[in-house]
């Protein structure tokens, strides 16, 4: 027989004046309240008949108290700890989780004196202060220091003294913008960890010492190329490695990570190698890489995703400098490849001689990704045609004998993309589905011109299907999202403009 719903409720002098809390529970389905029931814990608090007077928060079990202020978020449990003196001591047992996002923040002006971005920090101060740890989240997004950097610096080494185990700067808040952030290096307990605009010394890298740590990712962040190493060798458990605009290094070199299964490379500026060796569980490599790097992978037998490789050199940003020597590309073959993504301007002749290149150190694929990177529909003045790999190219191993499935994407009508499209149904035998996705799959005209087109192609397998699909709008990239895909370039997730 379940047993009855038993209202809690607030005694008048535990409520600060002007403040109004409502808490409702359902005790008899929380297993912790049955748990502690059966053991007669509760038994004398419930069998008390219930007056106007009485405190039923202050008569809960300490799991229970506890276990409520668990699954509140920042701003609630910041508000109900005010109730109780009972209620703030279980609030400091338990773990804190701080996430600025569920911060109240006084509106500009409202508060003499006082910016939004101050009183933000303010409070992450004051909550860092009087808890005693572990800290179980520690995640900014919003946060703003302004440059105090010493403020931020003592911020990391009191994580690192409380046991944090999630520390998460996202959107790379400019308040820790080049704070120094070796102490979170050597926190124990330490699982996931997400800098942005920090910096990591060559000796404090060297003291990494986050055992537990699975997750890693750097943006913006400085760190040497000594220190990478370190870090990685100081972290034996990491799982997930993300690399997003780091700056100091010119190689990035991954070697005997042997628990490491996903690598995300992203950068703007030049990078001269991407080196990845003996990483037996290594999956997916992830990110915008440029053919001008090296690329060297070997000792990664389980590696299936591979994307994007970014063909053509994009659009340079202020004081980079054009790379030389554009076409270094991949060292050798990757026979373990299924799935790969790639971006390319189709109708430069150059770029285009380049993917036939490419494909062939991919000899077993599986699925093809296409990402246009066109800005305009047209052609350029060294714009080739279909007809033309036809001429130069004999029959590429993997189109013709192992690809399944083909993605093209491009935002406005590409004449490049599509004669491609022709070239590869033309010459994939096995092929079972092809899918161009465009803004003018919208325009039921353009669409029927290109299935036109299209069945003129002669195509290899009676059994492809192809279709026509608009634009799906983009996730942010998360490790979470991109794990959970099957086909980590096929779930919506923007991982090239990440």
């Amino acid at each position: 027989m379940e047993a009855p719903k038993y209202p809690i409720h607030h005694h008048r002098k535990h409520r600060p004046s002007g403040n109004t809390c409502a808490l409702s529970l359902s005790l008899s389905k929380n297993p912790r309240y049955r748990a502690a029931a059966n053991a007669g814990e509760m038994a004398g608090a419930l069998a008390r008949p219930r007056n106007a007077s009485d405190d039923r928060i202050n008569e809960l079990p300490e799991v229970l108290l506890s276990d409520i202020l668990s699954r509140l978020g920042t701003a609630e449990a910041a508000r109900t700890v005010v109730l109780s003196t009972r209620l703030r001591d279980a609030w400091l047992a338990s773990p804190l989780r701080l996430d600025d996002l569920e911060l109240p923040v006084p509106a500009r002006g409202k508060v003499p004196s006082i910016e939004p971005w101050t009183a933000r920090a303010d409070v992450v101060t004051r909550a860092l202060d009087s808890h005693p740890g572990p800290v179980a989240l520690f995640r900014l997004s919003r946060t703003s220091f302004r440059g105090r950097v010493p403020a931020a610096e003592a911020w990391f080494r009191q994580l690192a003294a409380k046991r944090a185990r999630e520390v998460s700067l996202c959107f790379s808040p400019e308040w820790c913008h080049d704070a120094l952030a070796d102490p979170l290096l050597g926190c124990p307990t330490l699982r996931v960890l997400a800098l942005g605009k920090c910096h990591l010394s060559d000796a404090g890298a060297s003291a990494a010492a986050a055992a537990a740590l699975t997750e890693l990712t750097l943006s913006e962040t400085c760190i040497s190329e000594a220190a990478l190493q370190s870090v990685l060798s100081g972290c034996p458990a990491l799982r997930s490695l993300v690399l997003k605009h780091v700056h100091g290094l010119q190689r990035i070199r991954v070697s005997s990570c042997r628990s490491l299964i996903l690598l995300g490379v992203w950068h703007y500026k030049q990078l001269d190698e991407i080196t990845v060796e003996d990483a037996p569980c290594l999956e997916r490599l992830l990110g915008n890489m440029r053919l001008n790097a090296a690329i060297t992978v070997t000792g990664a037998p389980k590696l299936t995703a591979f994307g994007y490789a970014v063909v053509s050199i994009p659009h340079l940003f202020h004081g980079e400098r054009a790379p030389q020597g554009v076409n270094k590309g991949l060292r050798a073959p990757i026979h373990s490849v299924k799935i790969l993504a790639i971006n390319v301007k189709f109708s430069s002749k150059k770029d285009m001689e380049k993917v036939m290149s490419l494909l062939e150190s991919f000899p077993c694929l599986e699925t093809l990704h296409f990402q246009s990177s066109d800005y305009r529909s047209g052609a350029d003045k060294d714009y080739t045609t279909v007809s033309d790999y036809i001429q130069k190219r004999y029959p590429i191993r993997c189109v013709a004998r192992y690809l399944k499935s083909i993605i093209l994407e491009c935002e406005q009508h590409n004449p490049g993309m599509l004669e491609f499209a022709c070239f590869l149904l033309a010459r994939a035998h096995v092929l079972q589905f092809m899918r161009i996705q465009s803004e003018m799959c919208d325009v039921p005209k353009w669409v029927t011109e290109q299935q036109n087109l299209l069945s003129q192609s002669n195509m290899a397998s009676l059994e492809a299907e192809v279709v026509f699909e608009g634009m799906k709008q983009r996730k942010d990239f998360t490790i979470e999202g991109v794990n959970a895909l099957a086909d980590p370039f096929d779930g919506g997730i923007n991982i090239l403009g990440h």
